[in-house]
């Protein structure tokens, strides 16, 4: 990827909905070139989505846990992940080294409704552990990795 690329992902990640004429004028090139350019990245898997972010706090889920699973044995793992994906409030996981096989980074509307998804969590039949952690604040969240420059 050029620097041409890495420009367009830049001001893309600030404002995804910026039109390809917006672009085109604080790049200064040509409405075409920046479309092109566009296209490409989504075509190469560059660029996967375009999407929102919201703030969790204004649609009543104030609550932001990390929860290291350990997982009984790797049989176990295919049927938790099925679980993880369908539901909604665990918001990203990643498999991980060390003791704990995965991350997962879940919002709840209360800590009451937290519990309530870690006993589910917990008895669910791949899970031997889990450790739980708050999230007090956000201090830095950028949602994708921009090229460097």
């Amino acid at each position: 990827m050029d620097q041409i690329s890495a420009k367009i992902i830049q001001e893309l990640s600030q404002n995804a909905d910026m039109t390809a004429t917006e672009l085109s004028q604080k790049l200064h090139f040509s409405v075409p070139a920046v479309t092109k350019r566009i296209r490409s990245m989504k075509n190469e898997g560059i660029i996967k989505n375009f999407t929102i972010i919201t703030d969790n706090k204004k649609i009543g889920k104030p609550i932001v846990a990390f929860i290291l699973i350990m997982l009984k044995s790797i049989e176990h793992a295919e049927a938790f992940f099925e679980y993880v994906e369908s539901d909604h409030d665990i918001l990203e996981c990643y498999a991980i080294t060390g003791e704990y096989d995965c991350l997962l980074k879940v919002c709840a509307a209360s800590v009451e409704a937290l519990d309530q998804k870690l006993q589910v969590l917990k008895t669910h039949n791949g899970v031997m552990k889990s450790y739980t952690m708050l999230s007090l604040t956000t201090h830095k969240y950028v949602p994708t990795a921009l090229a460097n420059e």
